[in-house]
C-alpha cells in the first residue's frame, strides 16, 4: 500500500529489496517482488522477471496472483516491458495451479492484449496453445468467443482454425458448442475460409449433444445458402494484397452472425412482459419490431447484480452474516403496477422508461425514487415511496408536482392507498 501511493519514497529502499527476492520465507520474497514491481526502474525490473521466473512453481496460488496483478500494473507503466511480461504470463499458463489462478492469469494476458493491440496475434496463439490442454470449461468456452470476436480481425485468421476445430473433436458438449460458434464467427467474418469451414462443420451434424448439433445445423445451413448465392472465388496473384478478405455490406451470413441485437437478452425479455402486460399493444395488428417495444433502461441494481455474482463466485464472503435490505422494484415492475391502473389504460402503449432516481438520500424517513414513463401524448411520474418508520404507516400517500414550464400541465394523480413499515407504494 506505501508503494502505490509513495513510489519514489520507497525505491529508495530497492536495493534492499532485492536482497529479500531470495528469502527463504516465501511470503516475505513475495512481497519484495511486488514491491519491486511497483518502484523498480526498467533496467532493474528485466533483471526482476528472470527472478520470479525462478521461485513461482514453489508460491501458493494466492500469492501467483499477487504477483500477476502486480506485473499487470507494470505494464501501464512500462510499455515497453508489455511483450517479455506477456510472453511470462504464457508460459505461467502452462504451469499446474487451480482455477482462480489460471482466471488471473487469462484476464490479465487479455487485458495486457486490449491494451497493446498490436500483439492481438501473438498473444491469441498463446491462449489457442492454452485451451489444447485447459481442464476448466468456463475459461475455455471464455477464450473461443475471445477467438470468435478477435481472430477473423487478425493479419491471419486460418492459423487459428486447427486450435478450434480440434475442441469439436476433443472437448465436452459445452466447449463443443463454443468452438462451433466461433467457427461460424470466422466463416461469417471472412469469406476465404468459407468452404473450408463448411466441410470441418459437416462432420458434427451427428453430434450427440443437442445444443451442440442444433448450433452446427444452423451455421451449415447458413453457409450453405450464402456459398450457394455468393460462390467464394479466389482472387488472382496480382490482386491478393489489394482485395480485402471481408464480407459486403448485404452479406447475409454477416448481417445474421456478426450484427448484435440492440437490446441484452435480458433487457428484451422485460420489454416483452411490459409489451405483453399493456392490453393495447397486444390488440395492435402491426408488426412486432424492436423499435415497436418499450425501452426500459437499467438500474443501478439491475446493472450490478452481474459483479454481485461474480464476486460470490471467487468466494467473495464475510465471516458475519448480514441481513439484506427489502429488495427494491425493479423497471419491469414498475411498468407492471402502471399498466395495472385502469385509469391509465386510455394513455396508449409505454414507448420508454427511465431507471428510477432518488429524490431523497438513502437514510430519510421516507425514500422516494421517480420513475418517468413516455406515452404518446403523455408523461407518467411514478414515485416509489417506502416507508422506513416501524411506528406509523402511510395512507392516501401523494407526491405535489410543480412545473416552471407552460409546456407541460398536471393533469392528475393516482394516491396510495397504504404503505406499511417495510413496503414500497
Amino acid at each position: 500500500a506505501v508503494a502505490n501511493h509513495h513510489r519514489r519514497s520507497v525505491s529508495l529502499c530497492n536495493q534492499d529489496l532485492e536482497a529479500l527476492v531470495d528469502d527463504r520465507n516465501r511470503s516475505i520474497a513475495t512481497l519484495a517482488i511486488t514491491t519491486l514491481l511497483k518502484t523498480g526502474s526498467e533496467h532493474s525490473l528485466e533483471r526482476l522477471l528472470g527472478h520470479i521466473s525462478v521461485f513461482m512453481s514453489d508460491l501458493s496460488d494466492e500469492f501467483k496472483i499477487t504477483v500477476i496483478k502486480s506485473m499487470q500494473r507494470l505494464c501501464f507503466t512500462y510499455p515497453s516491458l508489455h511483450s517479455r511480461v506477456v510472453g511470462f504470463l504464457s508460459n505461467t499458463l502452462r504451469e499446474e495451479g487451480g482455477y482462480d489462478f489460471k482466471q488471473s492469469l487469462v484476464g490479465t494476458i487479455v487485458s495486457l492484449m486490449k491494451g497493446a493491440p498490436e500483439t492481438t496475434d501473438q498473444t491469441l496463439l498463446h491462449l489457442c496453445e492454452f485451451i489444447e490442454d485447459c481442464e476448466y470449461t468456463s475459461l475455455c468456452t471464455h477464450i473461443l468467443d475471445l477467438l470468435g470476436d478477435m481472430g477473423p480481425k487478425t493479419r491471419e485468421p486460418a492459423r487459428y482454425i486447427r486450435f478450434i476445430h480440434n475442441r469439436i473433436i476433443l472437448e465436452n458438449a459445452m466447449i463443443r458448442s463454443a468452438a462451433i460458434s466461433t467457427l461460424t464467427k470466422f466463416a461469417a467474418a471472412c469469406p476465404s475460409l468459407r468452404p473450408s469451414i463448411l466441410a470441418l462443420l459437416h462432420s458434427s451434424l451427428l453430434d450427440e449433444d443437442d445444443e451442440a448439433r442444433d448450433r452446427v445445423s444452423i451455421s451449415v445451413r447458413l453457409l450453405e445458402e450464402v456459398l450457394e448465392k455468393r460462390p467464394y472465388s479466389e482472387p488472382d496473384e496480382e490482386d491478393v494484397a489489394v482485395v480485402k478478405d471481408e464480407p459486403s455490406a448485404d452479406d447475409e451470413m454477416a448481417c445474421a452472425i456478426l450484427q448484435g441485437m440492440p437490446m441484452s437478452f435480458d433487457k428484451l425479455e422485460r420489454s416483452m412482459k411490459a409489451f405483453v402486460a399493456d392490453p393495447g399493444s397486444m390488440q395492435s395488428s402491426g408488426a412486432l419490431t424492436f423499435a415497436y417495444l418499450p425501452i426500459i433502461e437499467d438500474d443501478e441494481d439491475e446493472a450490478g447484480e452481474q459483479d454481485e455474482d461474480l464476486d460470490d463466485d471467487l468466494g467473495g464472503h464475510g465471516e458475519e452474516e448480514t441481513i439484506s435490505p427489502p429488495k427494491k422494484k425493479g423497471n419491469a415492475d414498475a411498468i407492471q403496477i402502471l399498466q395495472n391502473i385502469p385509469e391509465l389504460a386510455s394513455l396508449g402503449r409505454i414507448f420508454r422508461s427511465t431507471k428510477p432516481v432518488p429524490l431523497t438520500e438513502s437514510e430519510t424517513e421516507y425514500v422516494v425514487e421517480c420513475v418517468k414513463h413516455v406515452f404518446e401524448e403523455h408523461i407518467v411520474l411514478q414515485f416509489i415511496v417506502q416507508n422506513t418508520l416501524d411506528d406509523q404507516r402511510l395512507d392516501n400517500v401523494t407526491v405535489s408536482v410543480e412545473t416552471e414550464s407552460d409546456l407541460y400541465e398536471v393533469t392528475g394523480e393516482i394516491a396510495a392507498e397504504q404503505i406499511k413499515y417495510g413496503e414500497t407504494g
